[in-house]
């Protein structure tokens, strides 16, 4: 009887482990695929003429993680133009001051990267593990429903 609950248990927590994960996933594909879309409408009329002019302007919902990504990498490309304009003046203190800034928003620009590239790889885990698990909850089900 304890092993049939523990089993039980253990299936349970694997099936709402898995249920969060492929949630999770499907939020992160949905927000991905937003967009906001605005349609606007003029009517005009001349005389016994009317023209109807509709016009539907739509922009992808940019998330955070794009924001911060390109808000990385402007500051690395005006370190950058900064360090070339302190070179071209030939000013050593305004070039070394540039130099550590151009270095420091490169690093800043090269972890972020690196943090979405993990993130990106531990959800591609966490969906092939839930695939997995699925799965295997679906063969038991079939191989229960068979012996019955």
């Amino acid at each position: 009887m304890k092993a049939k609950l523990h089993e039980y248990q253990k299936n349970n927590y694997i099936m709402s482990k898995t249920k969060s994960i492929v949630l999770l996933a499907t939020m992160g594909i949905l927000l991905l695929a937003c967009k906001k879309e605005t349609t606007e409408t003029v009517v005009t009329q001349t005389g016994n003429d009317t023209t109807v002019v509709t016009t539907t302007t739509s922009t992808a919902i940019r998330s955070d993680v794009d924001l911060k990504l390109d808000e990385a990498k402007a500051k690395l490309d005006s370190a950058q133009v900064k360090l070339k304009e302190a070179v071209a003046k030939g000013d050593k203190k305004a070039e070394e001051a540039a130099k550590k800034t151009a270095d420091e928003a490169e690093a800043a620009w090269d972890k972020l990267k690196s943090d979405v590239k993990e993130g990106a790889d531990k959800t591609k885990d966490a969906l092939n593990e839930a695939k997995e698990n699925t799965k295997e909850k679906y063969n038991n089900a079939l191989e229960k429903a068979k012996a019955k």
